[in-house]
């Protein structure tokens, strides 16, 4: 039997009958390809992804063009709310609470007025405000199971790294000290409170960062992150963080981990291309990203699972969906992937690869399908 994995609203099952070797203890992973539809959207944009399988992101309207953040549940999209005033909006990250962060703006004459938003996916009906000081544009990245928010606070063109909870508010990290000019941002936090992201100066490269939530400071995350182009993304509990370096300095950042301060390549993860980004990593360690070279315009989603990197596209059943598969920005703990792709048109579309089970059933002494 071949099951496949997914949220309790869109499970899906196919038989197949097998003979009598065993598969390996590491076998290849595989995969189905789920695509987010949406109706009325010209193009979907998944950003995260939670353990129970709710994504987030946004879509394109048809009609008005117009960015509207939404919520899947496995089997449907439904639109978050934004204010009244407000007439566009993203959806960037979501806890395994069901708590959403993203914003919502307005495009006026002189700029962009930004409203940063908390939902809830108990009731998608309602929305909270995330306050910043008077004249800061709020924009949130991500949200960890204690409710802390973090991303990127704009003023007057500065930008610095901000966190924020209920319980304490809004939180200025501003920048690590390289002088006037320096930008900052956080791009991720995990439950333990570790927060990932860069800096850089305007118009340059960034530099990856750590920090943790409470406390003040931002460091960089291994040692000759500064001296080249890198960023971090995402971390889990267990110390290992991901994202991307220039680790041979000729300017083709390759996915990396990064642990105990140095940055390591991801065996396998280019796929053959030039360039990649490691977007996320879970608890047990499945690294999912890009690879990429835009050179040539080639595009792959990778997986990197038990040492092994792997094309999600070549292992999925139905990797064929699409035109090819453009990234995977978000892994769960039972290995669901979410990613975007190439649709029809020069469309962007988005997809939840999940996992295929290969139940062995031998041919004597046991239950035949």
């Amino acid at each position: 039997m071949i099951t496949v994995k997914s949220p309790p609203s869109a499970i899906l099952v196919l038989a197949l009958g097998l003979g009598a070797a065993t598969a390996p203890a590491a076998a290849a992973p595989q995969y189905h390809l789920v695509p987010i539809e949406i109706d009325g959207a010209e193009n979907v944009f998944v950003a995260d992804m939670n353990d129970a399988g709710l994504a987030v992101g946004y879509y394109v309207d048809a009609d008005t063009f117009q960015n509207r953040p939404f919520l899947w549940d496995g089997q449907q999209a439904h639109r978050l709310p934004v204010p009244a005033d407000r007439e566009e909006g993203q959806a960037t990250g979501i806890n395994g609470k069901g708590q959403i962060v993203g914003y919502a703006s307005t495009i006026l004459k002189d700029g962009a007025v930004t409203t940063a938003l908390l939902w809830n996916a108990a009731d998608l009906s309602q929305y909270a405000v995330i306050e910043g000081p008077s004249g800061t544009q709020v924009n949130p990245d991500d949200i960890n199971d204690a409710g802390v928010v973090v991303g990127l606070a704009a003023t007057d063109g500065q930008f610095n790294a901000f966190e924020w909870s209920v319980e304490r508010g809004f939180v200025d990290d501003g920048v690590p000290n390289h002088g006037p000019g320096t930008q900052a941002y956080w791009a991720g936090i995990n439950n333990a409170g570790v927060k990932l992201g860069g800096w850089y100066f305007p118009g340059t490269p960034s530099h990856a960062t750590i920090g943790q939530a409470g406390v003040a400071g931002i460091a960089p995350i291994a040692a000759g992150v500064d001296d080249v182009a890198s960023k971090a993304y995402a971390a889990n509990e267990a110390g290992l963080a991901v994202g991307e370096m220039d680790l041979a300095g000729n300017g083709k950042p390759v996915p990396v981990t990064f642990r105990d301060g140095t940055a390591t390549a991801v065996p396998g993860a280019l796929l053959g291309l030039a360039q990649g980004i490691a977007f996320d990593v879970n608890e047990r360690g499945t690294i999912v990203g890009r690879a990429y070279d835009f050179a040539t315009l080639a595009f792959k989603a990778f997986v990197h699972v038990d040492g092994v990197s792997y094309d999600i596209a070549a292992q999925a059943d139905n990797g064929t969906l699409y035109e090819y598969l453009l990234n995977a920005v978000a892994v769960a703990e039972d290995g669901t992937i979410a990613g975007t792709a190439r649709g029809p048109n020069f469309t962007v579309a988005s997809y939840v690869a999940v996992p295929v089970i290969v139940e062995t059933i031998f041919a004597d002494g046991f239950e035949q399908p």
